[in-house]
Parts: structure tokens; C-alpha cells; sequence
């Protein structure tokens, strides 16, 4: 959907209240600068998803982040991990199922995100940034729970204690 459509003042994000995020993505598509890139990183991050909510906006947004990010050729992992969430969420929690008019838009933006997770492999420099990339190619693939379990695996101990089980 166009991020001129007057539908984006109407759509609920995580928290469950309106939430217009075409105002967000577009300066994301505008912007080049990392600490604005972080910025609107964080707060697509906070408003998008809460606590296992998710909202229309959620949906709406996840074909424009991954645009954006393949764009760009961002390697976020942030941007990367909210659309890994939005897709989990979408599957698992009691969240609205997704509009008919963004099926097509929604499935093309997960198989594309899956690709840049995969191609985005070769440059991970860090625990948290490989954690969200393979957490996300198991969402996009369809496993969402084991998406979600790789997700929480940012934690040693949690490592340790599932270690200490096999």
C-alpha cells in the first residue's frame, strides 16, 4: 500500500492504538544517516510490536521495512528482527489475521526477507545480529516456533541449561 494512502491514520500498531508508521518509513526511505536509521529503527521497533501484540500497522509495514532494507542494501538487524516478530506474532498469538488485499504484497516481503537474511550470513560480525538472521530464515521458512526459540538465545545462561538437557 502507498504510503500516501490516508489508511495508514487509521491502522493500530502493537499497543493496540493508532499508529501512523508511512510517516516513519518514508523518512526511513528518504534518510542515509546511520544515527536516523538507528532512531526510526527504535521506534518502528517499539510501536510495531508489544508484548506478542501486533497490529495492522505491523502488517502494512513489514512489505515497506523489507523494500527498504533491500534498497538500501541495510544489513539491520533490528529492521531484520521486527519483521521476523511480526511474522511470529502474526502465527502464534491471538493477533488480527492479515488483510486480503496484502496477502500477495505480505508473502513476496517474507520470501525477499528470508533472501537477505541468507545473503546477510556472510557479514555477521556479532551473537545478536546471527541470533535474528537465523531466527528469521526459520520464521520466513515457515518454523516459527523454532524461530522464536533461536530468538531467545541471546542469553548464555539459556544456552547453558539447554546444553545441560541434551
Amino acid at each position: 500500500m502507498d504510503l500516501n494512502n490516508p489508511i495508514w491514520k487509521t491502522l493500530k500498531g502493537g499497543y493496540g492504538s493508532i499508529y501512523d508508521a508511512s510517516i516513519v518509513l518514508r523518512n526511513l526511505e528518504e534518510t542515509e544517516s546511520p544515527e536516523s536509521i538507528e532512531e526510526i529503527s527504535n521506534e518502528l521497533w517499539q510501536e510495531l510490536h508489544h508484548q506478542g501484540d501486533v497490529g495492522l500497522a505491523s502488517y502494512y509495514s513489514l512489505p515497506h521495512i523489507v523494500k527498504i532494507l533491500q534498497e538500501k542494501n541495510l544489513n539491520n538487524w533490528k529492521l531484520t528482527g521486527l519483521c521476523s516478530v511480526i511474522e511470529q506474532q502474526r502465527h502464534t498469538v491471538d493477533n488480527p489475521d492479515l488483510p486480503e488485499d496484502l496477502i500477495d504484497d505480505y508473502t513476496t516481503a517474507i520470501s525477499k526477507l528470508k533472501a537477505l537474511a541468507i545473503k546477510s550470513l556472510n557479514e555477521v560480525k556479532d551473537k545478536t545480529t546471527l541470533i535474528v538472521l537465523l531466527s528469521t530464515i526459520a520464521t520466513c521458512s515457515g518454523h516459527f516456533k523454532l524461530g522464536i526459540a533461536i530468538s531467545e538465545m541471546e542469553n548464555d545462561d539459556l544456552i547453558d541449561e539447554f546444553l545441560k538437557q541434551i
